[in-house]
């Protein structure tokens, strides 16, 4: 009685706050039309301009691929890298690549499809999600590094910093996983796992005949014919965008009330960093602080990816994601990326700017001006919308190349860890 009253008072309480919350909230639309519809405007030119765009040929490609079973033969051969790395399954790999390569909603698709199709667990998920939240590298070198801070240069550090500090971040976060010390993690007790173990355990097959045969059993059972997969595909990958606009365009409303009521007087990068990541890379590039350490917070903002994009991936997975510590699990992960990458970041940029002229060029013209006048065309929506989409697109089949090399060289760690392994157990 006293922990079901307990429970009840507590949600109570929650309900109280959400309802105050959201009629205050209410209240300052009505007192503020014109600040919150320029917000949402924004919002809406973000979402249509940049993420839609470069986010819809991942959603579909990572879904296509896992119907035909390329994620269960790429498992196979990233077992070894995963087991001894991350201490999770092979087939997370493929959701870490996606992740990468493809950005958050992506990567909480692809893990969102690993865990209908029996391939991996609900706390694997937890561990994976949080190990795949990596912003998209099109919105980091065409958007940052191009569009705020006139350097391309830039943008690729900013993306090498992200990914190694995602992946040590993740690396040491799981060791701390209660599951990773009782060692129960990498052993899933789903069919396809079962299945998997199984065939690594006969000797007589070969590394292609396993994975050609879990492939096989994959694309078997999902039975869908391609006219009927390319369409699953299109509209769920539309689903999936459509909530991350409205999570979007409800964030940059609620950020320009927030800067216009609660901290008025407060650095107007404050918010947005917290809240919304495009939002905020665009406020931390427009302040006066020197080049490493506006690179420092932007590596920071990337890292922590911004409460907006933590309850995207968790609307995504909420049947997969049980309770509140695998959220806490998440949030702490996040926590450590942001710190790692600004650790990272002021320990190399400048060494980085000494051997890049451009880059420092850019930087001292950067650090004299005050704003980028020009860079508010990226948020209105006089801009010309196609220029945009055309650029994310043409620069697609580097980013299927990228995430192809990113695939190989995770498989030749595998096999080069496999190597050692089996040389050592000699």
């Amino acid at each position: 009685m006293a922990v079901s009253s307990e429970v009840r008072s507590s949600g109570v309480l929650r309900t109280l706050i959400l309802s105050s919350s959201a009629f205050m909230l209410v209240i300052a639309v009505v007192a503020s039309p014109k600040e919150a519809f320029d917000a949402s405007i924004q919002g809406l030119d973000i979402w249509w301009k940049i993420v839609f765009p470069a986010m819809l040929p991942f959603l579909m490609l990572s879904q296509m691929l896992t119907a035909f079973g390329f994620t269960h033969a790429i498992g196979v051969m990233l077992e070894p890298l995963m087991q001894r790395v991350f201490k999770l399954p092979g087939h997370a790999g493929f959701a870490l690549a996606v992740g990468m390569c493809g950005g958050f909603p992506a990567a909480a698709d692809a893990v969102s499809r690993l865990v209908q199709d029996k391939q991996m667990t609900a706390r694997q998920a937890v561990i994976v999600v949080a190990a795949a939240h990596f912003a998209n590298p099109m919105m980091i070198l065409l958007v940052i590094g191009g569009a705020f801070l006139h350097q391309p240069a830039a943008g690729y550090f900013l993306l090498m910093i992200h990914w190694i500090s995602g992946w040590i971040a993740t690396a040491t976060a799981v060791r701390f996983h209660p599951a990773a010390r009782k060692g129960s993690l990498a052993s899933g007790s789903t069919s396809t796992s079962i299945s998997v173990l199984a065939l690594k355990s006969s000797r007589k097959l070969s590394l292609i005949t396993r994975m050609l045969q879990v492939a096989r059993e994959a694309h078997s059972r999902d039975a869908r014919g391609f006219g009927k997969l390319l369409g699953d595909t299109v509209s769920q990958a539309v689903q999936t965008l459509m909530l991350t606009g409205g999570y979007i365009i409800v964030f940059a409303v609620f950020i320009r009330l927030l800067s216009l009521y609660l901290t008025p007087g407060i650095s107007a990068a404050l918010w947005p960093s917290i809240l919304e990541l495009h939002l905020g890379t665009y406020q931390i590039s427009k302040t006066a602080l020197d080049s490493a350490m506006m690179m420092a917070f932007l590596a920071a903002a990337l890292g922590w990816g911004g409460i907006c994009s933590h309850l995207q991936v968790t609307s995504i997975l909420r049947s997969t994601i049980p309770g509140r510590q695998s959220i806490l699990y998440f949030i702490l992960v996040r926590l450590a990326h942001a710190m790692i990458a600004f650790g990272l970041t002021l320990w190399l940029w400048k060494p980085f700017s000494l051997y890049s002229t451009e880059a420092w060029t850019a930087w001292q013209t950067t650090a004299a001006s005050e704003s980028h006048p020009w860079l508010l065309q990226w948020f209105m929506p006089y801009y010309d919308t196609t220029s945009t989409i055309q650029i994310i697109w043409s620069a697609f089949p580097v980013a299927a190349a990228s995430l192809s090399l990113l695939l190989v060289i995770m498989i030749s760690l595998s096999g080069t860890l496999l190597w050692f392994t089996r040389r050592s157990s000699r």
